[in-house]
């Protein structure tokens, strides 16, 4: 019987340091680059804090990304790659979800169905985004989301994985 015991004590105590090493990554910084994740495309971005107290949408205004709330906007440069000019290059958020303390976003190109993750900090509130082309070929999606204390704003930019060489 105190074998018994023992083991079990040993596999309670090893399931408890498998439980603590799974336990939530901190919360992600709030500004920050990004990499997203895809089998077909290179994703690399920017997330950043905002002052506005909940995103209702984003709009190009005068060639610079506007946040609008129902109290405020809140104007952004552009990436320097980013064309206000080629509007609706076909992306859409197709899933969202929470992981590790994060939020996961995942955007799908509606012609050639290629698609990418990215994990941006958590926060409750609607997404609004939106695709332009980029002057570098690349596409380049804007993004906005949360309410309360805690809006973010980010830029991603798309392009074709490179194929290795054979």
């Amino acid at each position: 019987m105190p074998g018994s015991i023992r083991f079990l004590s040993v596999l309670f105590a090893m399931s408890l340091v498998a439980c603590t090493s799974k336990a939530a990554a901190p919360p992600l910084a709030d500004n920050g680059p990004f990499t997203g994740t895809s089998n077909t495309l290179a994703v690399s971005g920017e997330y950043k804090r905002s002052a506005i107290d909940a995103v209702e949408r984003i709009a190009i205004e005068d060639g610079k990304l506007v946040l609008h709330s129902t109290a405020n906007t809140e104007p952004h440069d552009l990436p320097p790659t980013a064309d206000p000019a080629q509007q609706n290059k076909g992306w859409a958020l197709v899933t969202e979800g929470e992981e590790a303390g994060a939020r996961r976003l995942t955007f799908t190109h509606e012609t050639s169905l290629d698609d990418f993750t990215i994990l941006v900090p958590a926060s409750d509130g609607q997404i609004s985004y939106g695709s332009l082309g980029g002057r570098d070929g690349n596409d380049v999606l804007l993004f906005a989301y949360g309410s309360g204390s805690k809006t973010y704003w980010g830029w991603a930019t798309i392009g074709k994985r490179p194929t290795p060489a054979q």
